[in-house]
């Protein structure tokens, strides 16, 4: 399954990465900057530019943001 993970470098975002790559899933972390998540697979895009296309690859689309 390949899921993505916007705000992967938050702290839940950090979280949820590292669970889904231990359960073996194909993991890709959404993020604005340096990724330091443990992902190695990175879409570097901010949230609110984020499109249709760029998720439609996706089977689950994971949102960390946090306000």
């Amino acid at each position: 399954m390949k899921i993505a993970v916007v705000c992967a470098n938050g702290k839940a975002g950090q979280l949820i990465v590292k669970e889904a790559l231990d359960r073996g899933l194909d993991v890709t972390a959404v993020v604005r900057s340096e990724n330091k998540s443990a992902a190695t697979k990175v879409l570097a895009k901010d949230l609110f530019d984020l499109t249709a296309a760029d998720l439609a690859g996706f089977d689950v689309v994971v949102d960390a943001f946090g306000a």
